[in-house]
């Protein structure tokens, strides 16, 4: 048995060992009893083959967990690095983890650390180059550097030394030379992120304007990229004076339709800490019959591995102003 310490949790210390031993009982499934003339009854005996396999495997899983830890009391899960996500909902229990800040928890809509972490681990190895044009408080530059990543972070208001000034819609990056990208951008102008008068942040997501601003953004971010790399678009909805706008909707079929990514996923990453999230907001959004924002979107896509659905040069085919 293994007596590395487990890198994600201890269900992942016991991976190799769970295989093998299903390796092993796979034989079971060719013994004559499992073999009838009636192709149901063949059927129905393969189900219950596996089901008691599945049995069997989950049985044998504890007893690693429980030998591994018997011998080795001292190996404990890292609490100062988040165990991945399996599934497309996310929930984190507070903005940052470990014992480094990570961005900074006052800013205003200031990012998960997790859902950086996340990305990083799933998309990226050590030394890979990772790109945040909009970085706010720096999240993405203290993940990174904490996980090995060479990491640019810009926005057009920096709020720290270590983010370049810039705007998104022209960043000053080669073609091709960029790992990942993650953008944590406005949904509208609901927050007053600076006084820039060129902020995006500063147009409503009512209007053409902001899509289009958007869409350069994008068209940028799919150009620095490299082939069959990975784009976390970290997005909120809007739900104002009893109008609401699919900010996210619009934003994945700019992404796709307009930009020329590919689909990977979409991620629902609950809200804890809006301004909105009290009792009697809770109150007033019952009692006069509307959501509260519950949740972000995490619009996940890939540039093509050959580059070639993308329009590089003029503006978006798309007349965003039917969206006024």
């Amino acid at each position: 048995m293994s007596l590395e310490r487990p890198k994600y949790s201890r269900r992942s210390q016991s991976f190799a060992e769970r295989v093998m031993e299903l390796e092993s009982l796979r034989s079971n499934m060719a013994k004559p009893d499992l073999v009838h003339d009636n192709p149901v009854e063949t059927r129905k005996a393969i189900k219950r083959g596996i089901k008691a396999l599945k049995g069997r495997l989950d049985s044998f899983e504890k007893q690693v967990d429980a030998s591994f830890y018997k011998i080795h009391p001292q190996a404990e899960i890292d609490e100062s690095k988040p165990i991945l996500e399996a599934t497309t909902l996310w929930d984190f229990p507070t903005q940052s983890y470990g014992k480094t800040k990570k961005g900074d928890s006052k800013f205003q809509g200031v990012t998960p650390a997790f859902i950086i972490y996340n990305m990083i681990q799933r998309y990226t190895e050590p030394g890979d180059l990772v790109l945040d044009p909009m970085c706010g408080s720096g999240t993405t530059i203290d993940v990174c550097r904490e996980e090995d990543r060479e990491v640019i972070g810009m926005d057009i208001s920096p709020t720290r030394q270590d983010i370049i000034k810039n705007d998104a819609r022209k960043i000053p990056l080669d073609d091709d030379s960029v790992d990942m990208v993650f953008i944590d951008s406005p949904y509208g102008d609901n927050v007053d992120y600076s006084d820039d008068p060129e902020n995006i942040g500063k147009l409503s997501a009512e209007e053409g304007e902001f899509y289009f601003a958007l869409c350069l953004a994008a068209r940028e971010l799919y150009r620095v990229m490299k082939p069959g790399k990975v784009l976390g678009w970290l997005i909120g909805d809007q739900w104002v004076k009893r109008k609401f706008t699919p900010v996210g909707f619009k934003i994945y079929e700019m992404l796709v339709d307009e930009v020329g990514f590919e689909p990977v996923d979409l991620i629902c990453v609950a809200r804890r800490n809006q301004s909105s999230n009290t009792g009697i907001w809770h109150y007033r959004a019952v009692k006069h019959n509307f959501y509260l924002r519950g949740f972000k979107n995490l619009i996940l896509v890939r540039k093509p591995e050959d580059g070639s659905d993308v329009i590089r040069n003029g503006y978006a085919k798309h007349d965003w102003q039917k969206y006024k």
